[in-house]
C-alpha cells in the first residue's frame, strides 16, 4: 500500500503487542515539550492510521505521545482465524495500549466505529483509559437508517468489494492530488471483504453503552462537526453528551472526519479537555 507522506515529529513504526504485530503511526513530542500525556486513536470503517497523521503532528507539538494504528484483518487477504466483531477489536486495542503506553493510562480518541472500540474497551478496563473522546460517534447504531446502511456495506462485497466505492470517494478528491488518490483507491480495492461484513453486523449490535461509560467513572468529550447529521443528528449528539455528563465541542467548517477536515480545532479541543482531566486528576489527588 503506497504510503502518504508524514509531517514532522511523526513516524512510522511495528510495534509487537501480546497478539501480533502492528502497523502504526507515531507522534513524537521533543524531549524539552513531553508533558507525559499518552493517547491513542482509533480510525473510522472505512479509516486507517493515517488519517489521523496530522492530528498527531499537532499534539506532538503541544507535548502529547501519541499512536494510531491498523485495525487487525481489515487490509489484504481474509484470515479465517479472526472474527471481526467490535468486542475482538477492543481486546486488539487493550494490548495496543498496555505496548504504547507501557502500562500507563491513556486517553482514547475514536472516531465512529473508532468511538464505540474504544468505548467497549474502557468500560472492559476502566483503568487504563484516563479518559475518552467519542468524535463523529453516536450513541448505537440500531435506528433503521443504521440498519439500511450496513446492511448496504454487509452487501457490498456481493458487487466488487469496496472498490466500488471509488467513484464516490475520487470525486471528493483533487485531481491532481495523485498520492492521496492512489492511496484512497488501493485502500478500497486491499480491504477484506469479510472484515467488512463482520464489522458491519456488529456495529448494528450496538447498544448505547452511555449508563456504562458514567457507572465506570470514565471522564468523556462529544465533538462533531457542524455539518456532520448523516449518522446521528445534532439533537442525538447532545442527548448522548448530557447522559455522559460530558461537554460536547461542534467543530466549525467539519462534517464526519473533523480529524482530517479541521485537525488544528480537534487539536484544541482535545487539549482543552485533557487539561480540564489532569485539574480533576489533582484534585482527586490531594484529597
Amino acid at each position: 500500500m503506497i504510503e502518504l507522506p508524514l509531517p514532522a515529529q511523526v513516524e512510522r513504526q511495528l510495534t509487537r503487542t501480546s497478539l501480533r504485530d502492528v502497523p502504526m503511526l507515531r507522534g513524537v513530542p521533543r524531549a524539552q515539550d513531553d508533558n507525559g500525556t499518552d493517547v491513542v486513536m482509533v480510525s473510522g470503517f472505512f479509516g486507517t492510521k493515517e488519517d489521523f497523521r496530522e492530528l498527531l503532528c499537532l499534539l506532538a507539538r503541544a507535548g502529547c505521545r501519541g499512536w494510531a494504528y491498523d485495525y487487525r484483518g481489515q487490509l489484504g487477504p481474509a484470515s479465517q482465524d479472526l472474527e471481526y466483531t467490535i468486542a475482538h477489536m477492543a481486546e486488539d486495542l487493550l494490548a495496543v495500549i498496555r505496548t504504547a503506553g507501557s502500562g500507563r493510562p491513556v486517553h482514547l480518541v475514536g472516531h465512529c466505529l473508532g468511538g464505540f472500540v474504544a468505548r467497549t474497551a474502557a468500560v472492559s478496563e476502566p483503568d487504563l483509559a484516563r479518559s475518552l473522546t467519542l468524535v463523529a460517534c453516536g450513541p448505537s447504531m440500531r435506528d433503521r437508517k443504521h440498519k439500511s446502511m450496513l446492511s448496504g456495506l454487509a452487501q457490498l462485497h456481493a458487487n466488487g468489494g469496496t472498490i466500488a466505492l471509488w467513484p464516490l470517494v475520487k470525486a471528493l478528491l483533487a485531481e491532481n492530488d495523485t498520492i492521496m488518490r492512489e492511496f484512497w483507491h488501493t485502500k478500497l480495492s486491499s480491504m477484506n471483504p469479510r472484515w467488512v461484513t463482520g464489522t458491519a453486523e456488529s456495529m448494528a449490535d450496538e447498544l448505547d453503552r452511555s449508563a456504562e461509560l458514567t457507572a465506570a467513572g470514565i471522564r468523556s468529550l462529544v465533538v462533531h462537526g457542524k455539518r456532520d447529521r448523516r449518522l446521528w443528528s445534532a439533537d442525538a449528539y447532545e442527548e448522548m453528551a448530557r447522559r455522559l455528563g460530558a461537554r460536547r465541542v461542534v467543530i466549525e467548517r467539519a462534517s464526519h472526519s473533523p480529524n482530517m477536515e479541521q485537525p488544528a480545532l480537534l487539536a484544541e479541543a482535545l487539549l482543552e479537555f485533557w487539561r480540564a482531566c489532569r485539574r480533576d486528576e489533582q484534585l482527586v489527588a490531594a484529597r
